[in-house]
């Protein structure tokens, strides 16, 4: 195995098409770990739920049953012995309708569908190869794994979902149609399924980072993931609300997780490869830099748009961040410049001055480097910069999918603008999740300091506006910060 020299032990991203592929790949992860995978038949493409391309390709299966199958028959059967219908002409409308329901949006361009991850077995109806169409697309529940370790989450991310999932005690679905989605599954994935079942509350990721330098940051977009996450899935929030809700609300931490995760990696890259030719002291370089992460974007609706344009902003973060982790990374492979690595100081709560100390140390024998920075800083978005751009873009970019609105994005765009205006559930979904439980309250201090740790500056009048607007604001605006804040369930 390649010797980890990044700064956090990040893999490169690569965006998923759909916001369902979050907890279906963390449930095939599971599966993959537990030792029981049996290999698929040559030329096996992946699952996913629907075909949508009238160009069918060879190797893909998909999961939702044809009415002339057996899988339907039972379907309808369960229905039918559940009294849910009284005729099979009742009952085939039914089972069409809940597949249908179970089918997430997608867009004009999708070749290929999924279902919504409402359980475990319906977490299993597609993989990232079945809707991607590629043969070893990048190992997202890993990545999702690495942030959830580096924010210190509890055991791991697919884990504590697993365990949601299955002490889940029906208060967000009815049972009978619960235990219909569970018989969906294909017959020769139940294996599978009892596999993730029985692994997944003891499910563990070894070997990840967790630097004592980033643990020790009183915020980050790291902590806010974990804290976030264990939060959604222990604290009795699953039946407290409609499955399909929570579902979303999963989703919309795991994006915006991943996205700022990958904002505050590049701005890091970005300021400690500029660093390396500047003079100034170690400790305020880390300062400013860890200052400045917590205002990446600006969140103020008072501002126009041309003003308000965070565009450039993302564009230069993956540009020169990719720019200088490749310059840092090059520096740091050579063993004949003894460049320090990282990884050397995880265990230093001070690791990021002491790393750029030993750093400077060592550039008197790199020939160039004043320039190598210089032209890092000024990089185009090519190659892995592009991966990383659409990875944070489009994962906060509010993306409508079939005449169905996106609620959970973070930024909108038109024309050559693209600035901060979250939907109305994604602040939902933030803010109830500073409370400690369904029905708890926070306060107007606890959502800034989270949004900061996502690299969002925010106008307080903005929050307040739109916390009044939703309904969720307890208390007037004249208490500023101490403002109670209800949770949305």
């Amino acid at each position: 195995m390649a010797k980890d020299i990044s700064f956090l032990g990040l893999n490169r991203p690569e965006y998923p098409p759909l916001r369902e592929l979050f907890m279906s790949e963390l449930a095939w992860s599971i599966y993959r770990a537990s030792g029981e995978r049996g290999e698929r038949r040559p030329g096996f493409a992946g699952y996913a739920y629907r075909e949508l391309s009238s160009k069918k390709e060879k190797g893909f299966e998909f999961t939702l049953p044809s009415e002339c199958s057996k899988k339907f028959d039972q379907l309808r059967s369960y229905v039918l012995s559940e009294r849910e219908a009284r005729t099979e002409e009742e009952a085939t409308r039914i089972v069409n309708i809940l597949l249908s329901e179970l089918e997430a949006p997608y867009s004009n361009k999708a070749l290929r569908t999924a279902a919504t991850p409402l359980g475990l077995q319906t977490a299993l109806l597609q993989d990232l190869r079945g809707i991607t169409g590629k043969n070893n697309p990048a190992n997202l529940a890993l990545i999702l794994e690495q942030m959830y370790a580096l924010g210190g989450g509890k055991s791991s991310m697919a884990g504590q979902w697993s365990n949601a999932m299955t002490m889940a005690q029906g208060g967000g679905m009815p049972t009978w149609i619960e235990e219909f989605y569970a018989q969906v599954l294909p017959a020769d994935l139940a294996d599978v399924a009892r596999s993730v079942s029985a692994h997944g509350p003891r499910h563990s990721v070894e070997g990840l980072r967790t630097p004592k330098w980033l643990s020790s940051l009183e915020s980050n977009p790291f902590k806010w993931f974990a804290n976030s996450w264990d939060r959604l899935c222990e604290n009795g929030w699953i039946d407290t609300m409609p499955r399909r809700r929570w579902t979303d609300w999963a989703a919309c931490v795991a994006r915006t997780g991943l996205a700022c995760g990958y904002m505050f990696e590049m701005h890091l890259y970005r300021r400690l490869g500029a660093a390396l030719i500047s003079d100034d002291a170690p400790e305020d370089v880390v300062r400013q830099l860890l200052d400045d992460g917590k205002r990446l974007f600006s969140w103020d609706d008072q501002v126009p748009r041309s003003a308000a344009d965070v565009g450039p902003v993302v564009t230069q973060l993956a540009s020169a961040g990719s720019a200088c982790m490749k310059l840092i990374h090059s520096l740091v492979s050579d063993e004949d410049l003894q460049f320090p690595a990282m990884g050397e100081y995880d265990s230093d709560p001070n690791g990021l001055v002491s790393w750029l100390v030993a750093a400077r140390a060592a550039r008197d024998s790199v020939t160039g480097l004043q320039g190598d920075v210089a032209r890092a800083l000024a990089a185009k978005k090519v190659g892995p910069a592009s991966n990383t751009w659409e990875m944070i873009r489009y994962s906060l970019l509010s993306r409508a999918s079939d005449g169905e609105q996106d609620l959970y994005g973070v930024l909108r765009s038109a024309g050559r603008y693209t600035w901060v205006e979250p939907g109305q559930e994604w602040l939902v979904t933030v803010s109830s999740l500073q409370a400690e439980s369904p029905g708890k309250l926070s306060r107007l201090t606890d959502l800034s300091t989270s949004l900061s740790a996502l690299g969002i500056d925010a106008s307080q009048r903005t929050i307040v506006s739109r916390l009044e607007a939703y309904g969720l604001a307890r208390s007037s605006h004249d208490a500023d910060d101490a403002l109670e804040i209800m949770p949305g369930f």
